[in-house]
């Protein structure tokens, strides 16, 4: 038997899209899944929409919060809902490419217990060219995302940047992910937070887009901005998860350097001398 997939779909007021990420689903060519959309409180018509996908097929399921929880309470309700071996994630406004389920469980099969796909960005075409020069980025000074594979390092990798660009591309463990926690300082960074914790397992990057990301001006992403100390205090948080296998002495010490480095860094070479204060909010460069 194929191991089931619990896809969760977190909805609140996306009633313009959440019917396109439900077909999305249903045109899955790996059958063996559940998805648990999980209403926020939505105030729109979300919840008609929904409802008539819960009378069409047994599979789709409806959890109505009676309060708006906000995201992180209602993934965790979600997960601890769901049944399914492994949870994969759909945001309401996002769509799956029909393979997009059968190609994580082939990876899955390689021995991963996380893994997340390259993405197609689609609708706010500005945000999109911005994303994906980030991505390039990322590619050229962190790691190479030009073919599928396990990601080495990936504790080093996530400490500096996500490099798993949304939930809606990721699927994981029930297991694994059931014990995070879902209390991080920006709540925007969510996503990052999770797969901070879990950076010590088995990550595995597919090189096909097999998510549409939407990109729109009413995303979560968009919203609960952060201000400088706590994207500073976030930081921390994140790192501490990435060393948290190490022995506690120099926990200590490597968190007091990475605070150090985030006030002042400094860097010489013998073409080049860079100084940067509080996160490059003032940076001195010089070039011989």
């Amino acid at each position: 038997m194929y191991e089931k997939v619990s896809i969760i779909m977190p909805s609140y007021n996306y009633a313009l899209y959440i019917k396109q990420a439900i077909e999305s689903v249903l045109n899955q060519t790996y059958l063996n899944w559940d998805l648990i959309v999980i209403d926020d409180a939505s105030t729109d018509y979300s919840l008609n929409v929904i409802n008539e996908y819960v009378k069409k097929d047994s599979r789709v399921k409806l959890i109505i919060n009676e309060k708006n929880l906000g995201l992180a309470a209602t993934l965790k309700k979600a997960i601890d809902f769901a049944d399914g071996e492994w949870i994969a994630f759909l945001e309401s406004d996002d769509v799956f490419l029909p393979a997009s389920i059968e190609e994580k469980i082939k990876a899955a099969k390689l021995g991963a217990d996380i893994i997340f796909t390259d993405v197609e960005f689609f609708q706010d075409k500005e945000k999109a060219a911005n994303i994906e020069e980030y991505y390039r980025k990322v590619s050229k000074y962190l790691v190479e995302l030009d073919h599928s594979k396990f990601i080495e390092n990936f504790p080093q990798i996530i400490s500096k940047s996500n490099i798993i660009p949304t939930f809606s591309c990721a699927m994981v463990k029930k297991e694994l992910i059931k014990e995070c926690k879902f209390n991080p300082i920006c709540k925007s960074s969510l996503d990052h937070y999770l797969w901070a914790q879990l950076s010590h397992n088995k990550i595995y990057y597919i090189n096909k887009k097999l998510t549409r990301w939407r990109l729109h001006k009413d995303s979560y992403i968009n919203k609960d901005k952060c201000s400088w100390i706590a994207k500073f205090l976030f930081s921390i948080s994140i790192y501490s998860q990435t060393i948290k296998n190490k022995f506690w002495l120099k926990r200590i010490f490597l968190t007091l350097n990475y605070i150090r480095t985030r006030f002042i860094y400094f860097k010489f070479t013998k073409k080049q001398i860079k100084v940067s204060l509080f996160n490059d909010k003032i940076v001195l460069e010089k070039e011989f």
